[in-house]
């Protein structure tokens, strides 16, 4: 990499935000892919997102805006350009911090706009079954039993804020949806493509990919897009 391309990278931040109830570590290789290529990166952990269920029982969606937006401050005190990029519910803040803030482009990565895809549950159900394993039955098991109700209320009172906040978000956006989400309907993905007050958009499918989708099979296409997106509206 030029030394010129390394100056101006090292002007640009990305904030990545995680999903409900998990951490940092779904968006780590893409953070270390974009700290690699000279972006200034901050990845937040939203307040009560810990893993202990007591901690995340008295936050509100509110609170994980906040943490969030300080992600945001940190990087707008030292670089000029500021991308957002959110991972599911991550994905539903950034629009909401693009509101009062300069952001200058956001990615999502299977953000929710319509959740639980019950299909693609019970053909993981049902293949739990076939191979005598059960991976999924338990993941559905311990999410249900980590995250209180009042976490669940915050995160449809978010979905319910988002939504008709669309049309606001002008800056450019690039929309990731895996086609095997078993946690987000791959119609999440369409919806936001359009309603999205953008100019510039686009929105892309992925095979071999679940939720988690920067640790799936796709994760090195994905990353390589998000990447090439970031760099073709840098040049805009």
């Amino acid at each position: 990499m030029s030394e010129d391309i390394k100056n101006k990278r090292a002007a640009m931040g990305c904030l990545l935000i995680h999903g409900f109830g998990g951490s940092v570590d779904e968006v780590r290789p893409l953070a270390d892919c974009l700290i690699e290529k000279g972006y200034r990166v901050e990845c937040p952990s939203l307040k009560g997102h810990t893993g202990r269920r007591a901690d995340l029982k008295g936050c509100t969606y509110q609170d994980w805006i906040a943490s969030a937006q300080q992600g945001y401050d940190k990087l707008r005190a030292e670089c000029e350009t500021v991308y957002l990029i959110g991972f599911s519910m991550g994905g539903l803040i950034a629009f909401n911090i693009a509101l009062d803030n300069k952001v200058d482009a956001i990615v999502t990565l299977n953000t929710p706009i319509y959740y639980w895809d019950l299909k693609r549950v019970a053909i993981n159900i049902i293949e739990d079954i076939r191979l005598r394993k059960l991976n999924n039955v338990r993941r559905y098991i311990d999410s249900s039993i980590k995250l209180p109700l009042n976490a669940f209320v915050n995160f449809r009172l978010l979905l319910s804020r988002t939504k008709p906040i669309l049309k606001r978000v002008t800056c450019p956006v690039f929309s990731a949806q895996a086609l095997e989400d078993d946690t987000v309907r791959k119609a999440s993905a369409n919806y936001i493509y359009g309603h999205i007050g953008a100019r510039y958009k686009k929105v892309e499918f992925y095979e071999g990919a679940g939720h988690l989708i920067l640790w799936s099979k796709a994760a090195d296409r994905v990353i390589k897009d998000v990447a090439g997106f970031l760099v073709q509206v840098g040049n805009v």
